[in-house]
This record gives C-alpha cells, sequence and structure tokens, in this order.
C-alpha cells in the first residue's frame, strides 16, 4: 500500500523534538524552550511575594504550597485545550515544564511515540488554587491576581499555545481594568468564579478559548465541530451517516443516553436520530469493534489525500467524547484525563507502519554491525543506551540470514532461528527491534511464547494466533518463541501450523521471526514443510574458544575494565573448559565468567577500570552447580550392590573410550546412555542414578552432571495441552544431565486410555531423541511393572536396551546400612542395639515391594520416637552423651509397616 506523507505533515513522525498538537500542526520545540519555561515556572514558585503563603489540598505539589505550581500545571492542561489531541515524538516533554513540582515520584517525561493524551477540562480561570491559598483577604487576592497574570507569562514563546494564552492572558488584564469586575474578584465566592469569569469574556477570547463558555457551551462547540468535520469527510470518501458516528461515538464513550444538551448544536431532529440510533446500537455495540473499522476508515480517507480532515475529525471527536462524557460537568475522558476510546493511537501506528516502512529494512542494513565493531555480548540484555551497539559474534549463517532480510527490498521479515541457549538468537531478534524502534515503533516486537498455547483449545489456540497477527501486521515484529515446541507439543499443534501459514500469506507484509531450540528448524519442517520453507533459515551453534576469548574482551571492555591478549586467551581456554549448567552456557556463560572477573580485579586493586589478569579468571562460574568429590569412589563406598558397581564401571569406560575415539576423529555409535533400573524400593536407585550423572559430567558425555527426579504428577496433566508441556519443561531442567523418573511404570497404567500418560511417553520419546547429545534418562520401577511399561510404546524398549536389576539387600547389608544411618545421624549405639536390630531385620517379610533401606529410616524413625519417650519421661534433665545416646530399650521387637517416601544415601 503506497503513501506519501504531505510535507506539512513529516515532522508528526520524526523522531525529533516535536510536539503535535491537532488543533495546531506539528511543531519543533526550540532548543532550551522548556528548560527556559520551567526555570521561568520555578522563579515564581519561589516568589517571595506567596513564600508565606501555603494550603493543606495541594499536598500533590512539592512545598511551598502557595498555589503556583498547582495553577501553572491546571494553566498548561487548559492551553493545550480540553481533550485535544496531543501527540508528537515530544508530546509528553511539555509537561517537564510542571511535572517536577510534584511530590510524588513521577517518571521522567522522556521522548516516546504512544504518548497520545488529552487534557481534561478541569481548569478553567482564574482556577481554584490561588484563590484559596490567598483567602478572602483582599490584598493577597489582589497579590493573586497579579501573579495569576504571571503564570501566563511563564509559557510565551510556545507556538501551538500562543492564540491561546494571549486570549487567557487579554481576559485576565480586561478584568484588572473593568473596576466593578475587579472589585468583585477581591470579595466573591471561588466557586462562583469559572462562571463569571467565562461570562466576561468577549466573543473574540470565547471563540479562541471555547471552554470559557462552560460544559454545555464546550459541548455545543465540539459537536458544531464534528459534526461539520464529519459531513466533509464522508462526503469524500463516504461513511456513516451524522446522526450514526455521533451515536457510536457516544457508546464508545460510555454515554448511555444523547446529552440534551445537543440539541442546541444538532436540533431536535438530528438529536432524535442520535437517540434511535443508540437504542438500536447499544444491545451488541463493541467498543474495540468500532476502534478498528474506525482506524480503517480513517487510514483510507488519508491515503486517498484526506489526512488534514483525519486529524480534525479525531480531535473533535475527541473532545466530543469528553464533553459529553463529563456534562454537566466539565470535560473529562472516559478513563481520566490521559485515555479516551477515540483510537488517535492506533490511527498514528498505522500510518507510521505505511510512511516508514521500507526504512526498516534499511535500518537494519545500516545497524547490522555483525561483524568486527565493538559489540554488545551475546546473551545479555541490553541497556536502552547500549542498543545501538548490538552485534553478532561467529554464527555466519545467521549474519547471512539478517543481511539477506535488509536485502530484500522491503519484502517482510520472515527469520527462523535454531540453536543452543547463548548463541545469539535474543540478540538477533534485538537487531531487528533497534531498526524498527529508530523509525518510531513504540513497541517494535511482541512475543509470542509456545507457553501460551498451553492448556488451550483448538479454537481459543487459532483466536490466540489471530489476535497476536492483527496487532502486529504493519506494527511490529512477532517473535514466536519456540516455534519448534509449538508445533510437536499438543493436539492442537497441526491447526496452529496450518493457520500461522495462512496468516502469514493473508498478511504478505508481517515480520516474523521464529525461534527454536537446538535442532528444531529440522522439528518445523518435518512438522509442516510448507510453513518452514515460508522462513529464511538460521543455525547456531556452540561457540569455540576463539569465540569465547573474543566475546570475553568485549564484556570486560564493556564493564569498564581493560585486559591484554594472554589473559584474553586463557579465559578462552578455560571458557571452553567450562561445563555448562542448563542455560548458563555459550554467551551466558561467558557474561557470568566476565563479570566475575571484573569483580576479582576490582577487589584486588580496589579500582573500578581495573586491569583483569590470569589470577582474576574464575576456575567455575558462580552459581553453577558443581559436584565436590570423586564419584567413583562415592559409588565404592556405598554397601552392597557389587552387580551394579561393576556394571557402572563398565558404563564409565565405554564413555570414556568413546570419548576418546571420538577426540581421535574415529566415528563410532555412541554408548547407550539411557537405562531402566529394576528393583525393590530403598535399593540405591536414585543415588546411583546421581553417581552416574556426575560420572558421565566427568568423562564428557553429559555438560552439567546434574539429576532432576520426576514422577507421574510432574509429567501428566490433568487437562487437554497441560501434558506435553509439563514433559518439556522436565526435559529441559535435566539438559546436560539425568532425567530420572522414579516408578515410571505409572506413567502408563492398566486404564491409561483414560488419561495422558501415553501421551507423556510419546513427547519424552522424542524429546529424548532431539536432545540425545546431552540428556540421559533412567527410569526405575519393580521389575514385572516396568517390563509392561517398556512394552507400552514401540521406542521404550529399544531406547532402554540397558536395564540394571537392583537387588534387594542382604541381612547384613542392612544392618550396616542402619549403623551407617545412625553414624550420619549423629547418634551412638550402646551395647546390644546392634544384636538386637540384626534380629528384627532377619524376622522381616521379604518380598515384591520391601523396602530394603527405606525400611531401615523406618526402624530408625521409630527408635527415635521410643527413645523420646524415655529421655521426656524421667524427672532429669539428660546430658547431651545421654541424648545422642540409643539404649536396647529404645528398640521394639518389631518395625511399624509403611512404606512412605524419604530420603537418604540409599533410597
Amino acid at each position: 500500500m503506497g503513501f506519501t506523507l504531505p510535507p506539512e505533515f513529516e515532522l508528526s513522525y520524526a523522531a525529533e523534538p516535536v510536539i503535535d498538537l491537532y488543533s495546531f500542526g506539528p511543531w519543533r520545540i526550540p532548543a532550551g524552550l522548556l528548560d527556559e519555561m520551567h526555570s521561568r515556572a520555578a522563579r515564581l514558585v519561589e516568589d517571595p511575594r506567596v513564600s508565606e503563603w501555603t494550603v493543606d489540598s495541594q499536598r500533590g505539589f512539592r512545598e511551598p504550597h502557595n498555589g503556583i505550581a498547582t495553577t501553572l500545571d491546571g494553566m498548561l492542561g487548559f492551553l493545550l485545550g480540553s481533550c485535544a489531541v496531543r501527540s508528537g515524538y515530544w508530546g509528553e516533554m511539555v509537561f517537564a515544564v510542571t511535572d517536577p513540582f510534584r511530590s510524588s515520584e513521577l517518571t521522567p517525561s522522556r521522548p516516546r511515540w504512544n504518548f497520545v493524551r488529552g487534557q481534561d477540562g478541569r481548569w478553567r480561570p482564574p482556577g481554584w488554587a490561588l484563590m484559596e491559598t490567598a483567602g478572602t483577604d483582599r490584598d493577597r487576592r489582589a497579590t493573586a491576581l497579579v501573579m495569576l497574570r504571571e503564570c501566563v507569562d511563564v509559557f510565551a514563546g510556545f507556538e501551538p499555545i500562543e492564540a491561546r494564552r494571549a486570549a487567557l492572558a487579554k481576559l485576565i488584564d480586561d478584568r484588572a481594568a473593568d473596576e466593578a469586575e475587579h472589585e468583585w474578584d477581591l470579595t466573591a465566592p471561588i466557586e462562583e468564579f469559572a462562571d463569571r469569569w467565562g461570562d466576561f469574556a468577549d466573543s473574540k477570547i470565547v471563540d479562541v478559548l471555547p471552554e470559557l463558555s462552560g460544559p454545555v457551551g464546550y459541548l455545543t462547540w465540539a459537536a458544531d465541530g464534528f459534526v461539520a468535520i464529519h459531513r466533509t469527510l464522508a462526503g469524500a470518501v463516504g461513511g456513516d451517516k451524522v446522526a450514526t458516528a455521533i451515536a457510536r461515538l457516544l457508546l464508545a464513550a460510555g454515554v448511555k443516553f444523547a446529552p440534551s444538551a445537543l440539541v442546541a448544536s444538532l436540533g431536535i431532529d438530528l438529536l432524535t436520530a442520535v437517540e434511535a440510533q443508540m437504542q438500536e446500537l447499544a444491545g451488541d455495540f463493541d467498543t474495540n469493534e468500532w476502534k478498528d473499522a474506525t482506524v480503517r476508515w480513517l487510514v483510507r480517507a488519508a491515503i486517498d489525500g484526506h489526512l488534514a480532515h483525519c486529524r480534525t475529525w479525531l480531535d473533535m471527536a475527541r473532545r466530543l467524547d469528553g464533553a459529553s462524557y463529563g456534562v454537566p460537568n466539565r470535560a473529562q475522558t472516559r478513563y481520566g484525563n490521559q485515555s479516551s476510546s477515540v483510537p488517535v493511537h492506533d490511527f498514528e501506528e498505522s500510518l507510521r507502519s505505511m510512511v516508514t516502512r521500507r526504512r526498516v529494512i534499511n535500518s537494519i542494513a545500516k545497524a547490522h554491525a555483525i561483524g568486527d565493531g565493538d559489540a554488545l555480548l551475546i546473551g545479555d540484555e541490553p541497556e536502552p543506551h547500549e542498543v545501538a551497539a548490538l552485534s553478532i559474534v561467529g554464527q555466519p549463517e545467521l549474519k547471512a540470514a539478517i543481511i539477506g532480510a535488509a536485502e530484500s527490498g522491503g519484502a517482510a521479515i520472515r527469520l527462523l532461528i535454531a540453536g543452543p541457549a547463548g548463541t545469539g538468537k535474543g540478540v538477533a531478534v534485538d537487531m531487528v527491534a533497534d531498526a524498527f524502534r529508530g523509525v518510531g515503533a513504540v513497541e517494535p516486537t511482541r512475543w509470542l511464547p509456545a507457553a501460551m498455547f498451553a492448556d488451550r483449545s483448538v479454537g481459543s489456540s487459532i483466536e490466540l494466533l489471530r489476535r497476536e497477527v492483527d496487532a502486529c501486521a504493519g506494527k511490529r515484529v512477532l517473535v514466536v518463541d519456540g516455534l519448534d515446541e509449538l508445533l510437536t507439543s499438543s493436539e492442537v499443534d497441526n491447526s496452529v501450523g496450518r493457520e500461522l501459514l495462512r496468516l502469514l500469506d493473508e498478511h504478505k507484509g508481517l515480520d516474523v521471526i521464529a525461534l527454536c531450540s537446538e535442532n528444531g528448524h529440522r522439528a518445523v519442517y518435518d512438522a509442516n514443510p510448507a510453513l518452514a520453507r515460508e522462513f529464511r533459515t538460521a543455525v547456531t551453534y556452540d561457540l569455540d574458544e576463539p569465540t569465547f576469548a573474543d566475546l570475553f574482551r568485549r564484556k570486560v571492555v564493556r564493564l569498564g575494565g581493560t585486559v591484554d591478549d594472554e589473559t584474553v586467551a586463557a579465559a578462552g581456554t578455560r571458557l571452553a573448559g567450562i561445563r555448562p549448567f542448563r542455560n548458563l552456557r555459550n554467551g551466558h556463560l561467558v557474561s557470568a565468567f566476565a563479570n566475575d572477573a571484573v569483580t576479582a580485579a576490582r577487589a584486588r586493586t580496589d579500582n573500578t577500570a581495573a586491569t583483569v589478569t590470569a589470577d582474576d579468571l574464575p576456575t567455575e562460574v558462580a552459581g553453577a552447580a558443581s559436584e565436590i568429590g570423586d564419584p567413583m569412589g562415592e559409588l565404592d563406598a556405598l554397601v552392597g550392590l557389587d552387580s551394579i558397581k561393576e556394571e557402572v564401571r563398565l558404563l564409565r569406560a565405554e564413555a570414556a573410550a568413546f570419548e576418546l575415539r571420538r577426540e581421535a576423529g574415529i566415528v563410532v555409535r555412541p554408548p547407550t546412555r539411557h537405562l531402566a533400573f529394576l528393583g525393590n524400593p530403598g535399593t540405591g536407585k536414585t543415588t546411583v542414578a546421581r553417581l552416574l550423572a556426575r560420572i558421565y559430567s566427568s568423562v564428557g558425555m553429559l555438560s552439567s552432571g546434574h539429576l532432576v527426579e520426576v514422577s507421574r504428577a510432574d509429567l501428566i496433566g490433568r487437562y487437554i495441552g497441560q501434558t506435553a508441556p509439563m514433559v518439556r519443561a522436565a526435559v529441559e531442567r535435566a539438559l546436560g544431565g539425568v532425567l530420572f523418573i522414579d516408578e515410571a511404570y505409572a506413567l502408563t497404567p492398566p486404564d491409561s486410555y483414560r488419561d495422558f500418560g501415553h501421551e507423556a511417553v510419546a513427547t519424552l520419546v522424542k524429546l529424548m531423541e532431539d536432545h540425545r547429545n546431552d540428556l540421559m534418562v533412567i527410569v526405575a520401577g519393580y521389575g514385572d511393572e516396568m517390563a509392561r511399561f517398556l512394552a507400552s510404546n514401540p521406542g521404550l524398549e529399544s531406547r532402554f536396551a540397558r536395564q540394571l536389576e537392583f537387588p534387594d539387600y542382604s541381612n547384613v547389608e542392612l544392618v550396616t546400612i542402619f549403623e551407617a544411618m545412625i553414624v550420619e545421624s549423629g547418634l551412638v549405639l550402646a551395647d546390644g542395639v546392634v544384636e538386637r536390630v540384626a534380629g528384627i531385620v532377619g524376622r522381616m517379610k521379604r518380598g515384591n515391594g520391601f523396602g530394603n533401606a527405606r525400611a531401615m529410616r523406618h526402624l530408625i524413625d521409630s527408635i527415635l520416637g521410643q527413645q523420646a519417650i524415655r529421655l521426656t519421661s524421667s524427672n532429669m534433665k539428660p546430658d547431651v552423651d545421654e541424648l545422642r545416646l540409643v539404649r536396647v530399650e529404645d528398640v521394639r521387637d518389631s518395625a511399624p509397616e509403611r512404606d512412605e517416601p524419604s530420603t537418604g544415601l540409599y533410597l
């Protein structure tokens, strides 16, 4: 859609110090004018003539509470126009003149696009603040009127309001020159001032300041203007009849009945028609639909050459909106003094997107800086002043994709970026966002995470997708975070993929960036090849040692430090050797590593601009999980489990040999990672799984070596759409380590057709394949039940081909475990206790479900309970030794039979 701005409105869409009052037009604010106006205001606030004046009702402003700051703030809003449209890149900055006087900590005024404001009509001259502070004292009233006139001069030089400022100054001067009116001002009640001053103003002043005519008069003036401009615009491009247009405007403003005061402007026949239309439309009237339709109508009119009329229509509509909503009191907008149902902001965004479309692509080409310049580190969150410095180091495919988008001749951006965390995906989005921001996009990106589709039906998911696309088309970039997850996660995936493909075809100008996990581009292609072909694909990879070093240097410099080449090289080597932990990898890892190094250098030198040396480089990154000790030694120290220990040694040897062959360039099939642990509770399955994670990490088969333990409740949802995201979340937490699924057979019980267990298993099997290089899954449970579970899905048995059977502990081993638990608890056994326990263990019933080490934990709990009874039964306070001592009488002949989950070394 082609559109060229008329020259007189080019400033309206320039990211420059411009205020755009629709009633005046865009105006560049001279450098220093706002500061000068604030200085004038500050001198009046501190004026000695009113230094002793104060009143409690003005606590919204800083001291002194003499009425000056309150008057200046209200007067500025009045001069801008009651409910008049104020826009422009510096549209908010005008109130930097008075906001510093407020007592609340306001967010500083700043240049921005999304500030489209219409002041309400709360202030009418002479205002209440100065008169209230002056009270009934004649001399103070006279001083207040003089100060009021000087307040008007604060705003001299601000051209868009100059005519109104001059009219207000003349009104004050005329009343001062009229002896009778001046005398009235010195004695009259404050609440009568506004009407008296309005009645006194001559017609020339009222023509410029229609608010002086009072609420009804202003409503009439706004209605006259709206009717005139609507007839002009509708006559040029078509549109609603006047009665229908007014009815819809009033309904959108929250007005239930047409104000009877409109009869002065509309006449009885037109007012009756408006009332009839309001009654007819009210039942199913939707404000948002009206706003959308109005924007489309106005945009078409603007394209046809009627932009000036469109702006006047919006300005008068907003004034009529506020006057109708406020009558019989002052004009006000529906949601307070900064909002309205009239879609000024949406109209401006639509126009801005049309006039800046090609410039966005050019800005990407200019700002891509994706090579070797000073750059923001991959993985960092950019500060606002750093956005322009974004760059991508390494990642040639990603660079090529962004350059390709920049050279596409203005076509929509369609990028699919797949890769591990911290490899520049987020920086690429920020670069595109920066380009959009540079040409006026207020919200340059809109993120749509795959998780937003969880728990939704097909219809609800498609509705969400359409709504997000509509919010972005022609305005901002839609970022689909986790497209691969979205297309493979639930029952709605195929439908959402097809709908996204249709929307991309419908909205040719829709800019979309899809982010995927490692190998996610393949998942997208497998799920919907046609959709995948809509995107330019870029794959990112884990960083190598030189890139680590380069990024480390950049980060140190950005943190204010310095570093020599030798230290940079050492940092690259050390970073390449640090095991990643979850998403603390690649660029994220460099950021944390450099922060720790610079912090150490500053602590060593007591200098914020310290030089980082090799001694400052951390050996591990703060916050990363690390296990100290020898996992094989800890395995050997476990009681019993001889066959399991031998299997683990074999697994370790296979893994180590594989890594050696891979380093030597010998291509061999990797050893089986995933395992099934079979056996009764309490036989050490969780402990061995945790040790295996660390063992595999030590030989390079896993990147972090942590363990995530889950059960059925963590993986299966209650409703459609919940299960797959839950499984995916568990896998993501376990990446780099071991996912341990206890009682895995519970995922597919005999009646599992009634729940989502099979969906959980299918999702798990797929994710095991997707993350086969850095994930180990161990499923555990009873032998027979696990056999049924592994047979429930064709992919399970092949992936868990290696099964380790954990035998029950012997009686002697259980007694040894009992003694170890006692020592771990800080207790001491009296003579005869071990023998007593051995007798109890010998009489325990064995069989399927026997608790093993868990039974020993239960026995200790029972013993501690008996000990507590013995200790508290005596009148004498026991000493520390007695508190730690377990006597024979504390051991009952049989422990209570229970099988509650517990924690401990052998569980």
